[in-house]
């Protein structure tokens, strides 16, 4: 069924909201939103929004059919009346609920901030939700986006505003009963979850990343930014052992409905893990319930003992909606997460495939590993992305130098940046912080074959940063990559048959 609403209905929903510069003037209907002039109909308001919008696009959205124009100041050439407002990334995402009928409120919506472990969680939980619904539910990842028809790859950790209440929509057209998100520091610094409220939040942990001219000016902008998700959702769960725990936890008392706490061997939170035992694959351990005082034993297939606490947070949630601690435990028993502590066997040696990519991951990783396997020998091949925080390339570098055996610099993403210069920058770190043998090749594929071809037997081999991604992204293009995994697989091969 067409939606269609009036330009005055709009103004007046932007008025409410202290959004309203000026009104268009205009009387017409419109029968859609877009923001994208390559995908514009006939009826559209059009919104003219992002760092490098030009008059071009409105001018297409014209010739396309739109009746309407929203930005914060006129754009020159056009005819189409102006909705003028005073933020439009506030505007986009007001609108975008309104238009589409608040699509969240016909199911269970979760959200999940933190440093590191969002996505785990996510598959985490959507495996327990789904479960226990009897269908899959819905999943809007780093990794894929689902809601209940095709599954689609992300390049976004949180989609745009109006992206997202598409989303919403499809997910209440299919019938789903709960959608599982990540929900990004960015996406609250550019309003993508602008008025957004959550049934659950979950905020992980807390490190000092994402700070750069793209990305936070300061730690504390960064830190106010993934409040937010504390401040709109109705029950808060937070991990103990987090960061800036204090101020997390006044923060979510303040504003939501019931606060739950989650930790590994503690003893004032409401769920807790404990005797956690390293198995072949992954652990055990055992949960206990404080309200009801009933304890679970729970196996977890990943490797990276953190992953515990993350598991934890979707036990909490499951068992939170009512879900038998068998169903959860069934669940988690046999899930593995694209691109996240993924171990490929062979050779003589473990491969590890992860998407750790700043300093809080990698020295969990780090951590996980010397307990776990203790005296292997720990060869890493690694990178920084381009046009981000470039204190993480000295983090990352310094970690790889004091913890590592050998480790390989190499690309992941340099964007705009030369990734000698990214290496560089890393091996000098490195090289300052400890004793690992430093090498630094370039080729991402020629680097994962040489540090599986060059480990010793008995050693782990971690391919840290790019998880499960399938491209590289150099200078504004998303460059075909075969996936770390798929380089492993063909390497270990070579080795166990003895091949060069």
């Amino acid at each position: 069924m067409e939606i269609r609403h009036t330009i005055a209905e709009a103004e007046a929903l932007l008025h409410r909201e202290n959004l309203l510069l000026a009104p268009s003037g205009a009387a017409a209907e419109f029968t859609g939103l877009s923001n994208n002039s390559q995908e514009t109909t006939a009826g559209d308001l059009f919104i003219c929004k992002g760092y490098g919008f030009k008059p071009a696009y409105l001018q297409m959205a014209a010739e396309c059919g739109a009746v309407c124009y929203l930005s914060e100041q006129p754009v020159p050439g056009t005819s189409l009346p102006l909705l003028s407002v005073t933020d439009v990334r506030k505007a986009q995402s007001v609108l975008a609920r309104w238009f589409y009928d608040i699509p969240s409120d016909a199911f269970t919506l979760v959200g999940i901030t933190g440093t590191k472990g969002k996505t785990t969680t996510a598959f985490d939980l959507q495996a327990v939700l789904s479960a226990f619904a009897g269908q899959p539910t819905g999943l809007i990842s780093t990794v894929e986006r689902f809601v209940g028809d095709e599954h689609q790859p992300s390049h976004l950790t949180t989609p745009e505003s109006l992206d997202l209440q598409q989303l919403f929509t499809r997910a209440r057209e299919n019938g789903l009963p709960y959608v599982t998100m990540e929900v990004s520091s960015q996406a609250y610094k550019v309003d993508r979850v602008y008025g957004q409220h959550f049934n659950y939040g979950i905020f992980l942990n807390f490190g000092q990343d994402h700070v750069s001219p793209r990305e936070h000016p300061t730690v504390e902008d960064y830190l106010t930014c993934k409040l937010q998700l504390m401040k709109n959702c109705d029950t808060a769960v937070i991990c103990r052992e987090t960061d800036c725990f204090d101020r997390i936890f006044e923060t979510a008392r303040a504003h939501a409905k019931k606060v739950l706490l989650v930790g590994v061997e503690k003893n004032d939170c409401d769920y807790t893990a404990r005797n956690v035992l390293k198995e072949t694959f992954g652990f055990s351990f055992q949960v206990q319930e404080r309200q009801s005082g009933d304890s679970f034993t729970y196996h977890l297939p990943q490797e990276g003992r953190f992953n515990v606490e993350n598991a934890l947070c979707a036990i909490a949630i499951g068992r939170e909606e009512g879900i038998p601690s068998a169903v959860i435990a069934s669940a988690l028993e046999g899930l593995m997460v694209p691109g996240r502590m993924n171990m490929i066997t062979g050779g003589g040696l473990r491969v590890l495939v992860d998407y750790v990519h700043n300093r809080l991951s990698f020295q969990a990783v780090f951590d996980s590993l010397q307990k776990d396997y203790p005296g292997a020998p720990l060869y890493v091949v690694a990178g920084a992305p381009g046009e981000r925080a470039k204190a993480r390339r000295d983090d990352i570098g310094s970690l790889c130098g004091a913890c590592a055996t050998r480790v390989f610099f190499t690309s992941d993403d340099p964007g705009f940046d030369d990734p000698a210069d990214i290496c560089d920058q890393m091996a000098q770190a490195a090289a300052k912080a400890g004793p690992a043998q430093v090498d630094i090749i370039i080729d991402r594929t020629e680097a994962v074959e040489t540090a599986i071809r060059e480990a010793p037997d008995g050693a782990v081999v971690i391919l840290a940063g790019k998880g499960h991604e399938v491209t590289q992204r150099v200078r504004g293009q998303y460059e075909p990559y075969e996936s770390d995994a798929v380089v492993a697989r063909r390497a270990l091969q070579k080795r166990e048959t003895g091949l060069s």
